[in-house]
C-alpha cells in the first residue's frame, strides 16, 4: 500500500525525476544567463570591433591608393571617395554624387541586394581625357560598396593609335595598289596600241621589201617575219599580263574565263570556268583585285600544285558574291606556302591585303595530296555602296 509519506519520499521515482528536471534547467538557465550570454555579447562586440578595423584599414588604404576610389551606400549614394576620386568628381561638376555618375550600370538596380550578395560588375570607362578600368564591388561584410579604378589611358592611347597606324598602313598598300594597275594599264595600252602598231608597219614594209627584190632576199625577209610575228605575239601578251583589256571593256566574268582558258592552254592543264547568277559590272576596283587574286591562285597552281586540272567559279547570292579556285594537286601545309611567300611576288599576303581592301574575307584550305581550294567572299553591301 502506497503511504503519503512513500509518495513524497526520494524513493519514488516521479519525484526524483521531477526534481532532477528541475536542477537541470535550472542549471541549464544558469549556464546560458551567466556564460554563453555574456559569451555572445563579447563575441558580438569583438566582432562590431574588428569590422570597425577593418572599415578604418580600408579608408586608411583608400586613401593611400593612387588609382581613384569611390564607396557607395544601400540606396547607390558614394560617401566616400579618397583623393584621386575627389579630383574626378571635381572635373565632372559633380556633388552628391551617386554611382550612375561614375560607372554605366541600370537606374533600376537594387543597390541593397548587390551589397549584400557580394556582386561585382565590370568596364571600362571614359572620364574627360582619361579611360579607366572600372570594378564595381558589393561588400557585404562591411555593409557597403566601393569602385576601383585603374587607370589604362597609356595603354588605351597606345591601342587607338596602332589601330590607326594599322589603318593607314592598309590605306597606303591599298593605294600603292592601286597606283601599280593604273601604271599597268598605262603600259598595257602604249605596248598594245604604239609598239604594235609600229611592228605591223615594219612588217608591211618587209613584205612590200620582199615583192621588190629577188628570190636571194626572200629567206631573209622570211626569217625576219617570223621575228616580228614572235616579236608582236610578246608584246600582246605582256600587254595582256599586265592588264587584260576584256576587263575593262567587259568586266570580271568575260576576264576569269579568258585567263581560265588562257592558262588551260599553256600550262597543258584542264580548266574549267563556271558563273553561276552572276552577269554585272562591279566597281572598277573591285574588279581587278578580285581579278589578281584569282590570277596570282591560278599562277601558283602551275608553279607549285601539280594539278591535272583547275576550277574557277563565281556566284552572287543574296548578300555577297563567292569567288572559289581549286585544283586536284598535291596541296600543301600552311607553313609551306608561308616559306614559299617569301619568294614569290605577291603570294598569299597580298592576296590577304587585296582582300582586305574589299572589307571581304579570305580562306585557303588545303592538305597534302589532297588538292588546294582557296575561297573569296565579298559583301555586296559593301561593294555597292
Amino acid at each position: 500500500m502506497i503511504t503519503k509519506d512513500l509518495f513524497f519520499s526520494f524513493d519514488n521515482p516521479i519525484i526524483f525525476s521531477f526534481i532532477l528536471a528541475i536542477t537541470l534547467g535550472v542549471l541549464i538557465y544558469l549556464f546560458y544567463v551567466n556564460i554563453y550570454r555574456p559569451l555572445q555579447k563579447q563575441h558580438q562586440l569583438e566582432k562590431e570591433v574588428l569590422e570597425l578595423k577593418n572599415s578604418r584599414l580600408m579608408a586608411m588604404f583608400a586613401e593611400l591608393d593612387p588609382e581613384p576610389l569611390f564607396r557607395f551606400n544601400n540606396k547607390g549614394e558614394v560617401i566616400f571617395t579618397n583623393e584621386s576620386g575627389s579630383l574626378i568628381l571635381d572635373s565632372m561638376g559633380v556633388k552628391n554624387a551617386i554611382v550612375t555618375d561614375i560607372f554605366p550600370v541600370s537606374e533600376s538596380l537594387n543597390y541593397e541586394n548587390f551589397i549584400t550578395r557580394g556582386n561585382t560588375y565590370l568596364s571600362t570607362v571614359r572620364i574627360g581625357d582619361e579611360f579607366y578600368d572600372v570594378t564595381m564591388k558589393g561588400i557585404p561584410e562591411a555593409g557597403f560598396g566601393q569602385i576601383y579604378c585603374n587607370d589604362i589611358t597609356i595603354r588605351k592611347n597606345t591601342e587607338e593609335e596602332l589601330n590607326s597606324s594599322r589603318q593607314k598602313l592598309r590605306e597606303l598598300s591599298n593605294h600603292i595598289l592601286k597606283v601599280q594597275e593604273s601604271e599597268k594599264k598605262k603600259i598595257s595600252r602604249e605596248l598594245h596600241d604604239n609598239f604594235g602598231q609600229i611592228l605591223t608597219s615594219i612588217k608591211m614594209t618587209l613584205e612590200l621589201l620582199r615583192e621588190k627584190n629577188n628570190n636571194n632576199f626572200k629567206n631573209d625577209f622570211n626569217e625576219l617575219n617570223l621575228k616580228l610575228d614572235e616579236a608582236r605575239k610578246e608584246i600582246r601578251e605582256l600587254s595582256y599580263r599586265l592588264r587584260p583589256r576584256v576587263l575593262d571593256d567587259f568586266g570580271l566574268s568575260p576576264a576569269l574565263k579568258m585567263l581560265t582558258e588562257d592558262i588551260s592552254r599553256s600550262a597543258n592543264m584542264k580548266g574549267i570556268y563556271q558563273a553561276h547568277n552572276f552577269s554585272q559590272r562591279l566597281e572598277p576596283e573591285i574588279e581587278t583585285n578580285i581579278y589578281r587574286i584569282v590570277q596570282e591562285a591560278l599562277n601558283n597552281i602551275v608553279k607549285h600544285s601539280r594539278a591535272s586540272e583547275f576550277n574557277v567559279q563565281i556566284t552572287k547570292h543574296e548578300e555577297k558574291i563567292v569567288v572559289s579556285v581549286e585544283d586536284n594537286g598535291v596541296g600543301f601545309d600552311f607553313g609551306g606556302i608561308k616559306k614559299a611567300d617569301l619568294k614569290s611576288g605577291m603570294g598569299i599576303i597580298n592576296m590577304q591585303e587585296r582582300i582586305v581592301a574589299l572589307d571581304g574575307n579570305l580562306s585557303v584550305n588545303s592538305k597534302l595530296g589532297g588538292g588546294t581550294e582557296i575561297l573569296i567572299e565579298i559583301p555586296l553591301e559593301e561593294q555597292n555602296g
